[in-house]
């Protein structure tokens, strides 16, 4: 079972040791500091985590897509990810 928002195809940190942000938030206190889900680094691995924007880690969006996408690739440089989709998919309501 893989992590797949920590891993990439090979099964290795996408990060290394670097924390990264995602896009979602977590929630605001009440002197206005905003907070988020970030992911720690290999040092703990995959480990979903939250914190206050309060430094320089990179973000790492977020991109859904309908079931019935489909994608090709192996998500590294020499080979991305290629999502296609049909008119049929387009026009489905999922």
């Amino acid at each position: 079972d893989k992590t797949y928002y920590y891993l990439n195809s090979s099964g290795s940190s996408v990060t290394g040791s670097t924390y990264w942000w995602t896009m979602s938030p977590y929630h605001a206190d009440s002197d206005g500091w905003a907070y988020v889900f970030r992911v720690n680094g290999s040092g703990s691995p995959g480990r979903l985590n939250y914190n206050y924007v309060r430094d320089s880690s990179g973000v790492r969006p977020v991109l859904s897509l309908k079931s019935c996408v489909e994608v090709t690739g192996k998500g590294t440089t020499d080979d991305p990810y290629i999502p296609t989709i049909s008119a049929e998919c387009a026009a489905a309501d999922n």
